[in-house]
């Protein structure tokens, strides 16, 4: 995953990056962890609220057949 142009780092993010110490490699690399693990994150949400709107409409829509 990859963030797109809109995407926003949670706030406790930035403020562990900026008191940071270590070189600058340390910190970019911390900082992509923490990207990734955002996207993973929200990624897991959207996967959650996708699965339990599906079993809601169980049986509904989309040509659902009766059991025999």
């Amino acid at each position: 995953m990859t963030p797109d142009k809109t995407f926003r780092m949670k706030s406790q993010t930035k403020n562990l990056i900026a008191l940071m110490k270590g070189t600058r490699e340390n910190r970019n690399q911390f900082k992509k962890m923490m990207i990734d693990a955002q996207l993973y994150e929200e990624a897991a949400d959207r996967a959650a609220k996708k699965s339990k709107g599906s079993e809601e409409n169980k049986g509904r829509g989309r040509g659902a057949v009766a059991p025999e």
